[in-house]
């Protein structure tokens, strides 16, 4: 095992804290790093700080070790082709795994470490990754035990969604299952009145015509290049957090992008991918999209 802050090159990155979310994180990883013949890398951050103030630093460190050495032993035996290295990094979880997403294929981490190893992975460290990183992140809710079929859903807004979706694909091929884009659209109306009902802008199916020629503008071109994938997109009008929570329901996977804006809040995620990580029942990845030009 190493120590320090400089991880080598990262297939599946887990971040791993020995909490009931980080065994979920842990699993799931380890199984999508095999599914993809890919390394798999454990890492657990401990607060250097809390550590110099601690009687015990030693002993901390000490059953840390071995709390990811079993960890990584365990992923072993459940996956024996699967080559896995481990890291024990003294620092801010959140910095420890955005260091290491430079050299990561893919992130997963859990919601929130509920008093596992010195709380270490915590729901603000995986809103923090997700808003900052550079390579995709998983993060797989307690209600993922209970994911019974073999669909990726992913959010289509526009065109720049688009690797999103590649990344939808590809999972679904490593599973063997389908992939359902969902594109949601409002009914633009004149404005909002107490007790008038305003007028629409626009006829409705002409509407619906328009996002589903959009939708299919996206697609085609995948589909041109993964025929060996099943995609069933579906249209519909409605909140785009609603709508990709309720198909995504029982989903192996939901996929968001994560757009990133200029400005001088830059790395903020927007109000749909906060939202579905909240409440999603499935795991959720968050591709980073980037960001356009100012």
């Amino acid at each position: 095992m190493s120590t320090g802050t400089h991880l080598p090159g990262l297939g599946v990155l887990i971040g791993y804290d020995g909490s009931p979310d980080g065994e979920r994180a842990l699993a799931w990883g380890a199984r999508a790093a095999a599914e993809a013949k890919a390394p798999l890398y454990l890492a657990m951050a401990i607060p250097a700080g809390a550590l110099g103030r601690h009687a015990h630093a030693a002993e901390v460190r000490e059953g840390a070790r071995a709390l990811l050495e079993q960890a990584g032993d365990r992923s072993r035996v459940a996956h024996p082709h699967l080559t896995v290295e481990t890291s024990l990094v003294e620092g801010p979880a959140a910095d420890v795994l955005l260091e290491a997403s430079r050299r990561a294929e893919l992130i997963v981490l859990g919601t929130r470490g509920h008093g596992g190893f010195a709380g270490l992975l915590l729901g603000s460290v995986s809103l923090r990754v997700c808003a900052h990183t550079s390579c995709p992140v998983v993060v797989v809710p307690e209600a993922a035990d209970h994911v019974d079929t073999a669909s990726v859903v992913v959010g289509v807004a526009d065109h720049s969604d688009t690797p999103a979706v590649e990344f939808a694909v590809e999972r679904a091929r490593r599973i063997g299952g389908r992939v359902v884009p969902v594109h949601v659209w409002t009914l633009a109306m004149a404005g909002y009145f107490p007790g008038v009902v305003a007028p629409l802008l626009g006829d409705p199916l002409d509407m619906a015509a328009t996002h589903d020629h959009l939708l299919a503008e996206i697609l085609d071109p995948i589909r041109a290049q993964a025929p060996d994938v099943t995609i069933e997109a579906i249209v519909t009008t409605g909140t785009p957090a609603y709508a990709l929570i309720g198909v995504a329901a029982h989903a192996d996977l939901l996929v968001v992008a994560a757009h990133r804006a200029h400005g001088p809040f830059p790395m903020r995620l927007g109000p749909t991918t906060h939202a579905v990580l909240h409440h999603a029942s499935c795991p959720v990845a968050v591709v980073p999209i980037p960001a356009a030009a100012p």
